[in-house]
């Protein structure tokens, strides 16, 4: 099993007198954010928490027993949360967590190499893939599954199928402009925070702490 921490979500607001959190969680199951143990805040600190509210659209609220009043908690305002790679629950061979997708090897499905993958992400239209090439600034390609072939994490590498002309476009682009969103970032369709399919064909989600 892969090593390191994974981001499960975001600290970006306080509720109520007694300092309780908003959360926005990079989770598949928001109400679940609770369930993987205490968590660590990148100063050093670690929370225990327990969900209160799960909302639609907007940001979990959640408390934590090392928090006693609302002063306490806005410190913590805009810091992230995370927790160790293994305490994530066991995937299935067609799923593999986004953390575990950060450092292979993006190809096209002639071969040719986009360059590493140092990130996924998800702006509200879909999930794309933060790659850099071996020159220049970072790209952005789309990684909803019409547009990713497999990913194969023994052999470093993960096929993409961007639509015609882009690779070319976003390269061409970067060359004389630095960082181009070629895509917006897949949604839950085919990758979850945590974890993303490892096919083509399945359609499972991935995340930061998604599975896909």
């Amino acid at each position: 099993m892969p090593s390191g921490r994974v981001c499960l979500g975001r600290i970006v607001g306080v509720h109520g007198v007694r300092g309780h959190l908003k959360i926005r969680a990079y989770t598949d199951d928001p109400a679940a954010l609770d369930q993987y143990g205490p968590v660590s805040l990148e100063d050093g600190r670690t929370l225990t928490l327990r969900v209160k509210t799960v909302t639609p659209k907007g940001p979990v609220i959640v408390s934590a027993k090392e928090i006693t009043d609302r002063n306490i908690a806005e410190q913590m305002r805009g810091l992230d949360m995370y927790i160790d790679r293994s305490a994530l629950p066991p995937v299935t061979d067609k799923e593999i967590y986004q953390a575990d997708l950060v450092g292979l090897k993006a190809v096209t499905e002639a071969g040719k190499v986009i360059g590493q993958i140092i990130g996924i992400h998800d702006f509200g239209a879909g999930e794309i893939a933060e790659i850099k090439p071996a020159d220049g600034a970072s790209v952005m390609l789309p990684f909803a599954p019409p547009f990713r072939g497999d990913v194969k994490v023994d052999e470093g590498l993960v096929i993409l199928c961007p639509p015609d002309g882009m690779l070319d476009l976003v390269l061409a682009d970067d060359a004389s402009a630095g960082r181009v969103s070629a895509g917006t970032r897949t949604g839950t369709d085919t990758v979850t925070d945590t974890v993303t399919d490892t096919g083509k064909d399945t359609g499972k989600d991935a995340g930061k702490g998604k599975k896909r």
